[in-house]
């Protein structure tokens, strides 16, 4: 599909991040007996909003897949978030690495089941030397815990600044995110990049996640590129 003539290629953010809220819901609204049945949909739209943005010439690309309090939902949930990776994971690898995808991910990935962890240090390697834009997975993550964890890093903590604290958080290499998108209409940032996000521009449409697809994300960066970023000064 063609990318919008609206979105100014000359303009485009670098980092853009997506909180895909509102699987669960999208299943139940549709009067499928479980919420899982819409994670399932909503793992899909994640490989293509990610194929798209890369398309369009995003660097990268974070997506909030899992956060530490998605450990509270029921098991069977869970179980499903997981089967659906063990699933996938090898043939959508293939897709990224034929557009030439960097995986990485971003927190603590020890708490998932051993063979996970194994599967996605596989995909990490695999794509390692992409280098068309990169793909972070935001699993087993929180914005407060990412400030802890880089606390518990500091050895000498009056050296610290607010420039350079950000080099001891979750990768730190990759730049603050430009705009962040949270579907479903839910206004809440949920403690995703509390830090890197000081300054981003945030966009909260009322689309669910699995409804999403190519000109949503087209809409998104011509939603991105009508805002004025002034950083708190006035040009």
């Amino acid at each position: 599909m063609k990318i919008s003539k609206k979105i100014d290629m000359s303009r485009l953010p670098k980092h853009v991040a997506f909180i895909m809220d509102g699987n669960g819901r999208w299943a139940l609204r549709r009067g499928m007996p479980k919420r899982w049945m819409g994670h399932r949909r909503g793992y899909e739209k994640m490989i293509e909003a990610v194929e798209r943005s890369a398309q369009i010439g995003i660097k990268v690309i974070s997506i909030y897949g899992f956060s530490t309090e998605n450990w509270n939902r029921p098991q069977e949930e869970l179980d499903e978030i997981f089967r659906l990776i063990r699933d996938n994971m090898h043939s959508d690898t293939d897709r990224l690495m034929e557009k030439g995808i960097k995986v990485i991910s971003m927190g603590d990935i020890t708490r998932f089941p051993k063979d996970l962890q194994d599967k996605l240090a596989e995909v990490k390697e695999k794509t390692k030397n992409n280098n068309k834009c990169i793909f972070n997975l935001c699993i087993n993550y929180s914005g407060k815990s990412d400030i802890v964890q880089a606390i518990r890093k500091i050895k000498d903590v009056k050296s610290i600044t607010e420039k350079n604290f950000g080099e001891y958080l979750y990768n730190s290499d990759l730049p603050d995110p430009d705009f962040i998108v949270r579907t479903s209409g839910e206004y809440r940032t949920s403690n995703y990049m509390m830090w890197q996000a000081a300054y981003s521009e945030w966009y909260f449409p009322k689309r669910m996640w699995p409804d999403i697809n190519a000109k949503f994300i087209d809409k998104c960066i011509v939603e991105f590129q009508k805002r004025k970023r002034r950083y708190g000064a006035i040009k």
